[in-house]
């Protein structure tokens, strides 16, 4: 029988240290965390597997699915702005087809098992912005409480 769990896509980043976190401390799934880098050390015990790939690949998934049944899946896995201008094809690969990719596996889940897969696709201050490079760059760097 396979493992019901929640998959977490960019889980090595700040929002997924804290989200491992928080679903760690609810218990009530397994985590497999996915990132294109090993996991921290400070959180890797904190989940049942990590998966070093790109949600591009969809090979990927078919081989996570074959051992996990994935109930909840929490996609932060992007390219923010300022590389996406520099490499936009890559950007629309990884934002919009690595989306594409993680919703048919929610859907392929859903038949599967007969029960709704709970799809959660935070933003972040990128989805705000700012009107343009100049005005960014005269801000600088963007802080928690701006």
């Amino acid at each position: 029988m396979r493992k019901p769990v929640a998959l977490i896509t960019g889980a090595n980043g700040e929002i997924g240290h804290g989200l491992v976190d928080r679903l760690h401390d609810r218990n009530d799934l397994d985590i497999i965390a996915i990132d294109l880098s090993p996991l921290a050390a400070e959180i890797e015990h904190k989940v049942a597997a990590t998966v070093v790939g790109d949600i591009v690949d969809r090979t990927l998934f078919e081989r996570l699915v074959s051992e996990f049944e994935i109930h909840e899946i929490y996609h932060l896995a992007a390219l923010l702005s300022t590389r996406a201008e520099y490499t936009p094809a890559r950007a629309h690969q990884v934002n919009v087809d690595g989306t594409l990719n993680l919703l048919q596996l929610a859907h392929d889940q859903a038949q599967w098992h007969g029960n709704p897969v709970r799809f959660l696709f935070p933003s972040s201050i990128a989805a705000y912005g700012f009107p343009d490079r100049a005005t960014k760059e005269r801000h600088g760097r963007v802080r928690e409480t701006e």
